[in-house]
């Protein structure tokens, strides 16, 4: 699912791994015709991780784009998204276990809805939900972060002491940047803005995979209905590597972009760029290729893909709340049929007899 990744330090190319008439290949061709190709953020996260030192991220960039003349706005788009790859790593074990409490408890999107309440209506409120408290875990660990980054000489008025803290290292320098980044500063986006903008994108295209399967049809057992869209986990992480203006151009061509910009805003079935593929245990969803065009944000050379793409198992954790959640609430299945009976006066004396018409019904928890 790589596209090809080039820097000047690691070239590699994964683009003959896709198969021909694949998404991932379509998205690997589109983003080589739009001239822009991925950065090698691996050696990045290494260079980080060994040298501790935040502010080596300009030696290494320097290193990777030798040959190539990039923007200003380019290179800040890459140093953003690496900072917050770098981060990511931190937040996603705190994330999985907040989804835990919430599950074991039933609060936030595991709350119990009415009944009578149509899948549409449902799909809304759980989004919302559902964004609601993942913004409310990444407030508390932003704040903790600027605790962690936060030295003994600001809190006690003495001399500055080294953060010990790997994360809070990078959180204090994250910070730096985006206040100091004409890119960041013209959108008004701070570290913890990009995060949420980022995570929600996520959860809404997670959450764009179960519409679809509801309103193909699909209706499974809670494992083989969740085993069918893990299958097709693979589709999103090929949408979540791609270049930003990639991303938001399929998005949109493909009318998943979501209502007013909001990614509490369900989609629907009618603009669904999702189909149904393969039979028995290897059925799943796949992309449409029709929403793909070579796009490039600006005059972009480099890009890193979205950064929970790079930090390995957070677009799973992701997906598996959202299955959590939509199992939680019985979307596996489809309404089903009741029987409603009303009075049908079939002779001319009035004689009534029962007839019965079959109504769409909220679905129903698997037992």
């Amino acid at each position: 699912m790589d596209g090809g990744v080039v820097s000047g330090l690691t070239s590699t190319d994964s683009a003959l791994e896709a198969p021909s008439g694949s998404f991932a290949r379509a998205y690997q061709e589109a983003h080589a015709d739009a001239g822009i190709q991925r950065l090698a953020v691996t050696p990045v996260l290494e260079m980080m991780d060994l040298t501790g030192d935040p502010d080596a991220l300009d030696t290494y960039l320097a290193l990777a784009h030798a040959d190539l003349t990039l923007s200003a706005d380019n290179i800040d788009r890459l140093k953003g998204n690496l900072h917050l790859v770098f981060l990511f790593r931190d937040f996603r074990h705190r994330l999985g276990a907040a989804m835990g409490r919430m599950k074991d408890t039933g609060s936030g999107p595991f709350a119990a809805l009415p009944s009578w309440m149509s899948a549409q209506h449902r799909f809304g409120l759980l989004r919302t939900a559902g964004c609601l408290g993942l913004n409310r875990e990444l407030d508390a660990w932003m704040a903790d972060l600027d605790a962690r980054g936060a030295t003994r000489g600001e809190t006690r008025g003495a001399p500055e002491a080294p953060i010990a803290c790997p994360f809070g290292r990078m959180a204090r320098a994250a910070s730096r940047f985006f206040k100091g980044s004409a890119l960041y500063q013209r959108a008004d986006h701070s570290v913890l803005s990009i995060a949420k903008t980022g995570s929600n994108t996520a959860l809404h295209v997670c959450w764009s995979l179960v519409e679809a399967a509801y309103h193909l049809g699909v209706d499974l057992p809670p494992a083989e209905w969740r085993a069918m869209l893990w299958r097709s986990r693979k589709e999103i992480a090929t949408l979540a590597s791609g270049s930003l203006g990639m991303i938001v151009a399929f998005l949109e061509a493909a009318h998943l972009h979501p209502h007013g910009d909001s990614a509490v805003n369900p989609t629907t079935h009618e603009g669904s760029p999702f189909r149904l593929v393969g039979e028995g245990p290897d059925r799943r969803l796949d992309l449409r290729l029709d929403g793909i065009h070579p796009v490039t944000t600006g005059h972009d050379r480099l890009f890193t893909g979205c950064p929970a793409f790079h930090v390995s198992g957070m677009i799973d954790t992701y997906l598996s709340w959202v299955l959590d959640i939509a199992l939680h609430h019985g979307l596996n299945r489809q309404p089903a049929a009741v029987t409603v009976p009303h009075p049908a006066f079939l002779n001319t004396l009035g004689a009534g007899r029962l007839a019965a018409q079959p109504v769409a019904a909220a679905p129903s928890r698997d037992p």
